[in-house]
């Protein structure tokens, strides 16, 4: 066992009748009346490079404690914002109009309406109530330690970005089950919060207004998620002992997220000696780790493709369109009025107010002209994650597995991850895929008889719009499940192998090509339906590699192989159909394109010739070209030359229809096209594709790999055109592990692209950026040998008591 370092107090903290720090290793007795009682909280937390804090504490309240605090050390103000989202109070403080951070962000009215309404107290003091002792113990101690770094620096010693903040405040375990029920949403009815707020009764001033209308399709299109999961989605890849080099188990981590706001990773180490000792990186203000390792087992997850919420059509009373008909019975909708305090322009405060309309069967919302509210039919949405209050005790389960066997059996019981996949591997060389989240349970017969005809073709991609005039429609209850109206985790797919499991966000169908998942409802998993570049990028390089045909040695998969497998950036739609691209290339140089301006192809064919095809730093302005035409290409009507075939899922769909003369003049214009926007995006012809895609940090430009999912390139990293010049990134890539078992343990390696800290102040804001940038793979400080050792070493104990 390793002995006890001594502990001195952290010289910066202030102490207070509610703040004592503590030397962790002075002795106490209860008993004894001449000492003091021992602190309520107490944890250590050991800094090593690049900021990771390895937390430690003898029980659940201190390590929430430690965690709560490290975490507030780095980003209070993105936690103190996270607050304020999730309490419904963004109006208030920024306005009616403004938004978040992230692209798709709606304006914050609407999101105060729907955060308050999910979060109402009722339903937060039930996913209170419904949390394990362990679980309040470690959001207790979350909250103390948050509170009490906000204490000791007071609003203002914080960070500029919410310095002297009023929308600063302290925590509560309230807020906590509010952020959680939030997270637990984001793959449902956080979706919808446009439709739910655009829901109005027909014949009222609200419904005659207009509705919002967004620019893509809507949660109610298939092609919505399509892009939703290729977009914030991830890869996984768990080898086992028949892939491996020493023949045992190893995983690669690749979760792709917003670069800012609330979903950025964290990395954090948690110790309870003997009980817990779990490393990896976690959602922001979640306290404990997400995605991971221990001594035993590592894993990963990638958002999955199945539905966790139901539509459902209601027959409405003529006489009333807030009553509908089940069973012959009409029913009444509940009322709900939510209001909110919003800033005006002076600075004044005004409330403003919103009815919601609620059934059994969710609550109301509107699709303009797709799901309209009229006088015969109403539309509602139930999110089947509303009623999963058992996030926190799932990935704590997670975290505390000895084996596969003890992983899998924790998420059957539990059910609680919300959406997404789990890809694991342990020691011995055993993999697994578990597609076990919260999904309404919809058996296909049900499907079959319970979907309106008009909606068939939505519920063959999982989007359920289910007849709400009979209970009998309604998702079936299984008492081997958690909670009602979802699937038993036990009948939900999962996949065992030796050699590899893998997913890159499409269905589960083909996790092995070895051993296809098929016959789930659709609502759960699709098969034999055509696969995501990612998908196909990655079996393609697993099967290669394995086969030995990849072009290096053996027939086994190194760690750095794996790491090369992600920042290869190879752009797998190029290695498809670029040999017809460049027979666009063999006739005329002058070309036209749609807009009438002639271009000369001489030197965008030259560089398309020279591209090595991918999306490397000093990848040439043919990947821009190319980027361009592949835009086009659907619209063109030039894909596919081999048509996807169920047989070969891995290689069809592939090439282009050039069968004519039309096609490839087709094709010429197409070209001309991507060139002229291209460079009028501001790429020049001698630039390379890292002089374009930078990561602004500090006044300094740092130059980004990899590009968008629509290109099948594995490490996604989508960026916006800069007013500036260049592209910055916006999300992608985020925390990103590699982790081999051998004779001594976890050997991991990490790097988080966008760093610890979103303080432009901290040394820890830009430091793992410029390693993602040069595609540098740290090792992870795991033992306490390698921990105590790391140069970087540093140390504080924090205590309190509760007066």
């Amino acid at each position: 066992m390793t002995p006890r370092l001594p502990v001195s107090p952290a010289p910066l903290l202030r102490a207070s009748s509610a703040v004592l720090l503590l030397a962790l290793s002075a002795c106490s007795n209860d008993n004894h009346p001449s000492e003091p009682a021992a602190p309520r909280y107490a944890a250590e937390i050991r800094r090593t490079a690049y900021g990771v804090p390895h937390i430690k504490a003898d029980d659940d309240a201190g390590l929430g404690y430690g965690i709560g605090y490290a975490y507030a050390q780095d980003n209070i103000c993105l936690m103190a914002a996270r607050i304020v989202t999730a309490n419904g109070e963004r109006s208030k403080y920024f306005g009616a109009e403004a938004r978040g951070v992230t692209e798709d962000a709606v304006p914050n009215l609407a999101s105060d309406y729907y955060y308050r309404l999910i979060n109402e107290p009722e339903a937060v003091a039930t996913a209170w109530q419904q949390q394990p002792a362990p679980m309040r113990a470690l959001v207790e101690g979350y909250v103390a330690g948050y509170n009490q770094y906000l204490e000791e620096r007071g609003k203002a010693g914080l960070p500029e970005a919410c310095k002297n903040a009023a929308w600063v405040r302290s925590m509560s375990t309230a807020d906590m089950m509010k952020i959680v029920r939030r997270y637990a949403a984001e793959g449902g009815s956080g979706h919808f919060i446009d439709l739910l707020v655009a829901a109005a009764p027909p014949g009222t001033a609200a419904a005659a207004a207009p509705a919002p209308r967004r620019a893509g399709p809507s949660p109610i299109d298939p092609e919505y998620w399509k892009r939703q999961h290729a977009r914030i989605g991830s890869n996984g890849v768990a080898l086992g002992k028949d892939a491996t080099e020493n023949g045992q188990g190893m995983v690669l981590a690749n979760p792709h997220n917003f670069w800012k706001g609330d979903l950025r990773f964290y990395q954090l180490h948690l110790t309870i000696p003997g009980k817990l000792d779990v490393m990896g990186a976690s959602l922001g203000g979640m306290p404990m780790v997400s995605i991971g390792f221990n001594k035993d087992l590592a894993w990963t997850h990638t958002n999955n493709t199945s539905a966790h919420f139901t539509l459902h059509q209601l027959q409405l009373d003529p006489q009333d369109p807030t009553r509908y008909v089940v069973d012959g019975q009409v029913r009444s909708m509940t009322r709900k009025r939510i209001d909110v305090e919003v800033r005006q322009a002076d600075g004044s405060l005004v409330t403003r107010s919103h009815d919601f309309y609620q059934t059994p069967l969710g609550v109301v919302m509107r699709a303009p002209d797709e799901l309209e509210w009229n006088r015969k039919v109403a539309y509602t949405m139930l999110d089947a994650n509303l009623g999963n209050h058992r996030m926190l005790e799932q990935w704590r389960a997670m975290n505390s597995a000895r084996s596969l066997d003890e992983l899998r059996a924790g998420i059957d019981r539990i059910v609680g991850l919300p959406w997404v996949n789990t890809v694991a591997a342990d020691k011995d060389g055993k993999t697994l895929l578990m597609d076990v989240t919260v999904v309404p349970n919809v058996p296909l017969a049900k499907e079959k008889a319970c979907v309106p005809d008009r909606f068939k073709d939505a519920a063959a991609s999982a989007i359920l719009v289910l007849d709400g005039s009979t209970s009998a429609c309604s998702p079936d209850n299984d008492p081997a499940a958690p909670q009602p109206g979802i699937f038993a985790g036990a009948s939900l797919p999962r996949l065992e192998r030796n050699d590899f499991v893998q997913n890159s966000n499409d269905s589960a169908w083909l996790t092995n090509p070895a051993a296809p998942l098929t016959g789930f409802p659709s609502i759960v998993s699709i098969d034999a339906i055509e696969q995501g570049g990612r998908t196909r990028i990655g079996i393609a390089q697993l099967q290669a590699r394995l086969a030995g045909t990849d072009g290096m040695a053996g027939r086994r998969m190194s760690a750095s192989q794996l790491q090369g497998l992600l920042f290869s950036n190879r752009v797998y739609y190029a290695s498809q159909n670029m040999d017809e691209v460049l027979r666009a290339c063999d006739g005329a140089r002058q070309v036209q394109a749609t807009d009438g301006t002639t271009v000369d192809l001489t030197q965008p064919c030259a560089s398309l010739r020279a591209w090595d095809r991918s999306a490397n730093l000093d990848a040439n302005i043919g990947f821009g070209y190319f980027s361009g035409v592949w835009d086009q290409l659907y619209e063109a009507d030039l894909l596919w030359a081999v048509p996807f075939n169920p047989a070969d899922p891995v290689n069809t769909p592939r090439g282009l229809r050039l069968d004519d003369a039309a096609r490839v003049n087709s094709l010429r214009t197409v070209l001309a096209n991507a060139v002229l926007a291209t460079h009028a995006s501001g790429w020049q012809p001698d630039a390379t594709w890292g002089q374009v895609q930078q990561s602004e940090r500090g006044g300094k430009r740092i130059p980004i790999h990899g590009g968008r999912y629509e290109y099948g390139i594995y490490n996604v990293i989508a960026s916006e055109a800069r007013a500036s010049g260049g592209r910055e990134p916006t999300e992608g890539s985020s925390y990103v592990q590699t982790v081999m078992f051998d004779r001594n343990g976890p050997q991991a390696q990490a790097v988080l692209a966008y760093g610890q800290s979103v303080d432009p102040a901290s040394p820890h804001y830009a430091d793992q950026t410029e390693l993602y940038s040069r595609k540098t793979w740290p090792t992870l400080p795991f033992t306490e040998t390698q921990i105590t050792s790391d140069p970087a070493y540093k140390r504080i104990a924090i205590s309190r008591k509760v007066q």
